[in-house]
């Protein structure tokens, strides 16, 4: 197959020494680059103008040599049982396929009593042997291969490794090489506290099969996913790949991320574990043999799920980010809650994953996180204005999230009708109409208790109100879907409902006038109230 080799590329050099119980002789030769080496080469070998040796092409079965241009000369008078050769050399090559999915053989640095392989063929062979003189004493051949091949027929233990050949291609020696540099990671003396939660690249690598196409379990803005299986535990895992390109910062984000791969929680995917390597950096966690939430409501080749079953997933997301905002012993934003972010486990439990934008805080003081990110559709509309991300904006995440999962529908879809746009003037529009249950899933075809979808719709309004004093706390979500409080229907014409937000200062009226049926939350709550309250309203130009 198509195979380019380079040899050399910076440095040659090679030490040889003869050891006997009487005089031992030493011989050695470095080279610089190869134009000034007087190299004897034949076939496909040739010095390129830049120095470099390379000794095949992409043309496939050739072979090319190069030898030092003179024989070193050993005593051969010596009648020393024990007299032996040994050899030290440092060498870089290069083995460039002509394609990813092809590639050659090898490489071998030879010891022989001649220069002339005329006889030695391609491929398996190294350009040392044929099929009749293989194994013969006669050839006085000495070869270390750099095998990138398997072949069976010489017993090769895989295809990467060195063997020792003395006169045959099957190995008297070998070993596998694969690369030091194919598994090399990047540490740093900082991490050395982090070991129990550092997992190793060799293990991640084999656990994906060398992160192959087949084993992509999704991919988004920031890297891939890949599922893989470790390789002493067995356990199942799926394995995120982003890209960094620098140092800036690393140390503490590496920190957050083990700090919160103590996050135990059942609405929550674990992250077992991080791997550093050049420029990116790995995150090990749990894998959800469902997949993602959005390829449910999103995908046609997808079972619909019912709504027991989106409400189940509603309410174990509000418990995990009740976990994370007020029951840890830090304060966890997520800053990305979103269906594509939700995973989906045997049992079709929702679990919420990808913990790569989140920051944490201690109780009881302010968030210093001051970068907008995020996904367009799902941002509070004060992280443009302030900059600064809260459990309020991740309320609002939610919010929106609620709409998503309720109605089927993206929170801004470009394809869809007009007055479908954006999810949330749909969901008000009908409810302007008299008929906010309309809003749900086209897909569950009706098959819903109207006060119900109308009850988790309006909490999705309210989660995602403008105004963060107005949205409710996690806490606070938890008790309207467990049917423990009643929950706040803000008027249509109140500040903050809708994608816009009025400014100046005017009275809002809030009616306690929804609660969750009893069909969902196995109580009945029908308490009827009313509150009234003058605020402040920022005027930011929404």
């Amino acid at each position: 197959m198509g195979f380019l080799l380079l040899a050399a590329l910076t440095l040659f050099s090679t030490h040889f020494s003869t050891a006997s119980s009487q005089t031992p002789q030493t011989s050695s030769f470095t080279y610089n680059g190869f134009r000034q080496a007087n190299l004897i080469v034949d076939n496909q070998s040739k010095i390129l103008p830049d120095g470099l040796l390379q000794l095949t092409n992409y043309t496939q079965l050739v072979t090319g040599h190069a030898f030092h241009h003179q024989p070193f000369k050993f005593d051969p008078n010596s009648s020393v049982p024990s007299e032996s050769l040994s050899f030290s050399t440092t060498f870089v090559f290069a083995m460039v396929p002509e394609s990813a999915n092809t590639g050659g053989h090898g490489i071998a640095f030879t010891i022989s009593p001649t220069t002339d392989f005329s006889q030695a063929v391609a491929s398996q062979h190294l350009g040392l042997f044929n099929t009749t003189n293989m194994g013969n004493a006669s050839n006085h051949v000495v070869a270390v291969e750099l095998d990138a091949m398997r072949s069976p027929e010489f017993q090769d233990i895989d295809d990467n490794h060195v063997g020792l050949d003395l006169n045959t291609l099957i190995s008297a020696a070998s070993a596998p090489v694969s690369r030091l540099r194919r598994y090399r990671e990047l540490t740093e003396d900082w991490e050395r506290e982090y070991n129990p939660q550092r997992l190793c690249y060799k293990d991640l690598y084999r656990a994906t099969h060398g992160f192959k196409e087949k084993e992509v379990l999704g991919s988004g803005g920031f890297g891939k996913v890949y599922r893989g299986i470790l390789p002493k535990s067995k356990l199942e895992v799926a394995v995120k790949r982003i890209s960094h390109d620098s140092r800036q910062g690393m140390k503490e984000f590496v920190a957050e991320i083990v700090s919160m791969g103590r996050l135990r929680h059942r609405n929550l995917v674990h992250l077992l574990g991080y791997c550093r390597r050049k420029g990116e950096l790995l995150l090990v966690y749990d894998y959800m043999p469902n997949g993602s939430l959005d390829k449910f409501l999103f995908t046609e080749d997808k079972p619909i799920l019912n709504w027991s079953e989106r409400y189940k997933i509603l309410r174990g997301v509000a418990s995990g980010l009740l976990y994370l905002h007020e029951e840890w012993e830090q304060v966890v934003l997520h800053r990305d809650i979103k269906a594509s972010n939700v995973l989906l486990d045997a049992d079709l439990n929702g679990r919420l994953g990808d913990f790569g934008l989140a920051r944490l805080y201690d109780h009881g003081t302010n968030p210093q996180t001051t970068h907008v990110v995020g996904t367009v559709g799902y941002l509070a509309p004060e992280l443009s204005r302030l900059g600064k991300a809260t459990t309020a904006t991740d309320v609002y995440a939610f919010g929106v999230f609620m709409l998503e999962v309720a109605c089927g529908k993206r929170p801004i879809d470009t394809q869809a009708l007009p007055e479908e746009m954006i999810l949330v003037d749909w969901v008000i529009d009908c409810w302007k109409r008299g008929a906010i249950w309309e809003a749900g899933d086209p897909k569950l075809q009706g098959d819903y208790v109207r006060e119900e979808m109308a009850a988790v719709l309006k909490l999705g309004l309210y989660c995602s109100h403008n105004m963060p004093a107005f949205r409710p706390s996690m806490r606070q979500v938890m008790q309207y879907l467990d049917g423990d409080c009643n929950l706040p229907d803000v008027p249509l014409e109140s500040s903050g409902i809708g994608a816009f937000a009025m400014g100046g200062r005017e009275t809002s009226e809030f009616v306690m006038s929804s609660s969750f049926p009893s069909s969902v939350v196995g109580k009945d709550y029908t308490t009827v109230t009313s509150l009234s309250s003058t605020d402040s309203v920022l005027n930011d130009g929404r």
